[in-house]
């Protein structure tokens, strides 16, 4: 019976050891996302990024129309007339999600987009600079465009 009890105390030690794992990587997890703030960019190795903001909407009440496109490597708009390369990128609504990276699809709000969609959405002008969650995972070109954050 004696040889069991050290047996007992090992399972013991490894399951704790497992459990402060898990809670640690989970602690982890928890600091990364709420630092920030629910940010991400997805579609990351397709040629078009999307970028998707915060739980928060943003408290701006602007109206915005335009034809998705490819803005400087960022998915976004362009007005009727205007090139792509002066278009507007979109910071997408928390819980964004791709359909199918080629063709790029994205779905937002139970609605499946594409490039070329005509679409209308508020929100709000917002930019891309040194303090953006973005500003380190996007190229310098979709960075310097205009940013319209839908909300």
């Amino acid at each position: 019976m004696s040889a069991a009890q050290p047996s007992r105390s090992s399972r013991r030690r490894t399951i704790t050891a497992v459990v402060l794992v898990a809670i640690l990587a989970a602690v982890l997890v928890a600091v990364v996302v709420v630092r920030s703030g629910g940010e991400k960019v997805i579609n990351a190795d397709g040629d078009v990024l999307v970028l998707v903001g915060r739980e928060d909407a943003t408290d701006s009440t602007g109206l915005a129309r335009g034809v998705l496109a490819d803005v400087n490597g960022c998915l976004g708009f362009v007005r009727e007339g205007e090139p792509s390369s002066r278009g507007t990128v979109l910071v997408w609504g928390h819980g964004t999600t791709i359909e199918t990276p080629d063709p790029l699809r994205v779905r937002a709000g139970g609605t499946v987009y594409g490039i070329g969609d005509t679409i209308a959405f508020g929100g709000g002008s917002g930019v891309i600079d040194e303090s953006s969650y973005f500003f380190d995972l996007v190229p310098r070109s979709c960075s310097d465009s205009p940013v319209f954050v839908m909300g």
